[in-house]
Formats: structure tokens, sequence, C-alpha cells
């Protein structure tokens, strides 16, 4: 008889990414505290870095789902755009961009978000 209910669950690519990233925001407040300046922390909102790299949860879901289903569907999509949405946040806070002018954007990436839902999964 094949026992599998003692085998522990595999880890998702997900989880290992989020812990990686809370790794390096304790060892980023650890070195700041001891004195240990970065040379990007010069940047104006040097913050907005931690926003883009929670993209790199979607992203890797994407990956992950287009691996496991070997053609890209509505979820696979919805994976990307959503890590394309947490990105242009990230990045438009780094870059000190004009909200007023860009807002536009998320519309599209709305429409986006429908067609892609319309599509449907297979």
């Amino acid at each position: 008889m094949n026992d599998d209910s003692n085998k522990p669950a595999p880890r998702s690519s997900q989880s290992v990414v989020t812990g990686l990233v809370v790794i390096a925001i304790g060892v980023f407040f650890l070195l700041r505290n001891l004195g240990i300046e970065m040379p990007w922390m010069d940047l104006p909102n040097w913050w907005a870095l931690f926003i883009l790299a929670a993209a790199l949860g979607p992203l890797l879901q994407a990956v992950n789902r287009y691996r496991h289903q070997g053609h890209f569907d509505g979820t696979t999509g919805r994976y990307l755009l959503t890590a394309l949405v947490i990105a242009t946040i990230g990045l438009m806070l780094l870059l000190e961009v004009r909200w007023h002018l860009w807002w536009p954007v998320f519309i599209i990436y709305g429409g986006l978000w429908m067609v892609l839902r319309d599509r449907g999964d297979e």
C-alpha cells in the first residue's frame, strides 16, 4: 500500500520568494541599524523597491502555471497582469512619476483583466 499521507507537501515557489523577501527586509533593517548604508538607499523612494519585489509572487505563479498547463490561459494572463500592475505602482513610486498623467494606464489594466476573465480557462 502506498502511503503518501506522511510526505510533506511541496513548497510553492511563491512561499519561497515570500520568505526570501522577508529575510531581505530583515537584513536591510539590521544593516541600517548597524550604520551600514547601501548605495540604492540614496534613492528618494527606496522603499518602493519592496513593492517591486512583491510583483515576483504573481510573476512566478504565471510562470509555474504556464509550465504546468503547457499553454497560455486566462488565469496565467491574470497572474501576469497582477504582476504588471504591482510593478507599475512600484516603478511609479520609485521614479516619482506624476500620477495625474498616468492614471489611465490602470483603466487599460482593468480592460485587460476583463478580456482575460472572459477568455475563460480550459
